[in-house]
């Protein structure tokens, strides 16, 4: 996600820098300010003024904590979209009020287009997935070490109390 020196010169600053925040947003990645500086190499200043018009002014970022930020203008939402196959052969794609008719061919190289959004949406769906398989293994360790905890600790009792026992009963030996 490297902006090229052309493509830099001919935006503003902060266009660059709306374009890195949308870019990342729609990857599902943190929008950072560290980050900004990377992707768009603008210095910290620039990055920051324009973060902080676009919080305090505009509305369309949230601070969600010191340097980090999310969209608050999402997207609208989607439109229709249906794909039906025709009698001639053809596939007529409708995404809302627009409508497209395309051959097999068309069709294949619309798929082979859009086959890497879809990658990505599997991958993010996976990372999410695996995200939360790792939490509820995280939550079951502890659980588990909590309750080793107190049963060791239960046995360390009864031990103490068996050793104290022992000692009393060798002290009244001693006696006799």
């Amino acid at each position: 996600m490297m902006m090229t020196d052309t493509q830099s010169n001919n935006k503003t600053s902060r266009q660059i820098i709306w374009d890195a925040i949308v870019e990342m947003d729609s990857l599902g990645q943190a929008i950072s300010r560290q980050r900004l500086v990377e992707v768009t190499r603008l210095p910290f200043h620039v990055v920051d003024d324009h973060v902080s018009r676009m919080i305090e002014v505009e509305g369309t970022l949230r601070r969600v904590v010191s340097g980090v930020f999310e969209m608050v203008k999402g997207y609208l939402a989607p439109r229709a979209v249906s794909f039906t196959d025709l009698d001639d052969g053809q596939t007529l794609i409708e995404v809302g009020d627009q409508q497209l008719r395309v051959w097999p061919r068309e069709l294949r190289i619309i798929g082979l287009r859009t086959s890497g959004n879809a990658q990505q949406f599997a991958a993010l769906q996976m990372q999410h997935d695996v995200g939360m398989m790792s939490h509820e293994q995280m939550l079951q360790q502890v659980a588990t070490r909590r309750e080793q905890a107190a049963k060791i600790k239960q046995l360390e009792d009864q031990l103490s109390k068996q050793k104290s026992a022992v000692g009393e009963s060798s002290k009244q030996k001693d006696l006799i």
